[in-house]
């Protein structure tokens, strides 16, 4: 039996996905220790892990802001995230003597710390997979969708050229290696991704955009649903049978209320029943607009509804659209931050939804998109294309025969 030390994010869209590794491992034998936020203890412990506390060190947030400086405030907190969780749990990483590390590709201190303890490394990539290498595919979209240029002065003067990508990678690579003495880097492999000669993606390449510029060092491992327990408590018996809408737009952002009005007068009066979720946002301001069809909860059992519902009007995280490709249920994707833009994208090109791409959609809009998704099988017939495509990559199990692989070559390579 191997020890693994688990490095992960405390968003819920990040955990998720690893319940289902971290319980395969366990069933091989293997000893799995899992760093998190105190808030998921329980949902890491009841997949089977030793959970370990972050000890309010991490604490992923949210940036108001244009493209590029979302994009170097985000760079910039995983820096100094990094620096300080290395720091302050080296010794104690050290002590558990692990055989190998895995991590989130956010959780950069996790790759310090496999090297600084001269183990194996795997990154996992729990996000929308967005490597530097597809940029040279296409370098507009990785502009468009990843770094979300637009507005960005240097980006507007160059639009078009075919270097100006290298040219702002480069610029916002120097701004963070200096920031933080270090050698030269490229910010989007070295930090978004920690990228290590194993890379976990919980995908398939039908679904990700540019497949092509993930080498064999990325093995795709499809997407599982994996049972969670979620001590909720929601009116089953409130669903009468009509065609059930879920909305929700993720754990992260809670300043939405705009867009649960523009839903409530796109379904009221409607021939659906609509499960709307909102997280922390306070529903008081909003209690006297909820149309008498809608179900609304600060939070949903999502897998729950996922298996009763015909369309989700999602924000379009990565756990969001994974789970609702596994469960055959097409989407409505109003993306908010970050990698969503790319997730609407992919939707939409493998016609298991409709990408919204107006910043303010409107209740016509909206409820014109809901009504052809419901109305047309194909897109549903397009989800179960995927989700046979997550089944044809093995899952987890190929992919936990891959690591144990992987760190028994490291070890025999390492020991020559």
């Amino acid at each position: 039996m191997s020890k693994v030390v688990l490095f992960g994010v405390d968003l819920h869209g990040h955990v998720n996905p690893t319940l289902g590794l971290v319980s395969k491992l366990i069933e091989r034998g293997e000893e799995v220790v899992y760093y998190c936020s105190d808030a998921f203890r329980e949902k890491i412990e009841r997949a089977g892990a030793s959970f370990r506390s972050y000890r309010g060190l991490l604490g992923f947030s949210t940036h108001q802001g244009s493209g590029i400086d979302t994009f170097l405030v985000f760079a910039d907190f995983l820096m100094d995230r990094s620096r300080i969780l290395s720091s302050a749990l080296y010794d104690e990483a050290a002590q558990l003597s692990p055989d190998y590390i895995i991590h989130d590709a956010f959780s950069l201190w996790g790759k310090e710390i496999a090297e600084k303890l001269d183990v194996p490394g795997i990154a996992y990539f729990a996000n929308f997979p967005f490597i530097d290498e597809m940029a040279d595919r296409d370098p507009e979209f990785f502009m468009e969708y990843v770094l979300r240029a637009q507005g960005d002065p240097l980006y507007e003067r160059n639009r078009g050229k075919h270097d100006i990508y290298r040219r702002l990678l480069d610029r916002l690579s120097r701004m963070i290696a200096l920031r933080y003495n270090l050698p030269p880097m490229n910010v989007i492999n070295d930090v978004f991704c920690s990228k290590q000669p194993l890379n976990l993606v919980f995908s398939s390449r039908s679904f990700q955009i540019h497949e092509d510029a993930f080498d064999d060092t990325h093995l795709f491992a499809g997407y599982s649903l994996y049972p969670r327990w979620e001590p909720v408590d929601f009116p089953y018996e409130l669903l009468d049978g009509r065609p059930l809408i879920y909305i929700a737009f993720g754990t992260i952002l809670n300043e939405l209320n705009d867009a649960y009005e523009t839903c409530f007068s796109a379904l009221d009066d409607s021939r659906y029943q609509v499960v709307m979720s909102v997280g922390k946002t306070d529903l008081a301001p909003m209690r006297a607009l909820i149309p008498t069809n809608f179900i609304v909860r600060s939070y949903v059992p999502q897998l729950d509804i996922l298996s009763r519902a015909d369309v989700f009007v999602t924000h379009g995280g990565a756990n969001s659209i994974y789970e609702s490709l596994c469960s055959g249920v097409p989407m409505v994707v109003l993306p908010q931050v970050f990698d969503e833009y790319m997730g609407a994208l992919m939707v939409e090109r493998a016609g298991t939804g409709i990408y919204m791409r107006d910043e303010r959609v409107g209740a016509e809009g909206l409820r014109e998109a809901v009504d052809r998704i419901a109305a047309l099988p194909e897109y549903k017939e397009n989800c179960a294309k995927i989700r046979h495509s997550f089944e044809k990559t093995g899952g987890l199990d190929h992919a936990v025969d891959e690591i144990l692989k992987f760190v028994k070559q490291k070890v025999y390579d390492d020991a020559d």
